[in-house]
């Protein structure tokens, strides 16, 4: 009876991981978050970005009309505006102090300075 017992605990156990794990939906790798500058360089004309929002908790879809408008998204100083919202963020270039002047990542601060947004390449690129 005790062996019963124990092996349906561990059955419950693995049944409930699978679950669990079944219905969790994507992880963090299901978008490419694009934080350097050289990822955006390599975005063309007609792909699509997602502008994940924190400020008013959506996720949008952001068609590129060419490489001055990737690098828009990635020039310090330059506003982005969320699609949903209309709020604006600041792009703020991230430095290490520790590492070298080529490590900068790029990071989208509202007005209180706090990183607030993020710009990810869509699953399929397309």
């Amino acid at each position: 009876m005790k062996t019963k017992s124990i092996r349906l605990i561990l059955m419950a156990l693995a049944f409930g991981a699978v679950a669990s794990n079944a219905l969790a939906g994507p992880g963090p790798q299901y978008w490419q978050s694009l934080r350097r500058s050289s990822e955006f360089k390599k975005l063309k004309a007609k792909d699509k970005v997602i502008y994940v929002c924190n400020q008013c908790q959506t996720v949008s879809e952001m068609s590129i009309d060419g490489p001055e408008g990737a690098m828009a998204l990635c020039k310090e100083g330059s506003r982005v505006s969320c699609p949903m919202c209309k709020k604006e963020t600041k792009v703020v270039m991230k430095r290490q102090r520790n590492d070298p002047p080529t490590h900068t990542e790029v990071t989208y601060v509202n007005e209180k300075g706090e990183e607030c947004a993020f710009v990810a390449k869509t699953p399929n690129g397309k």
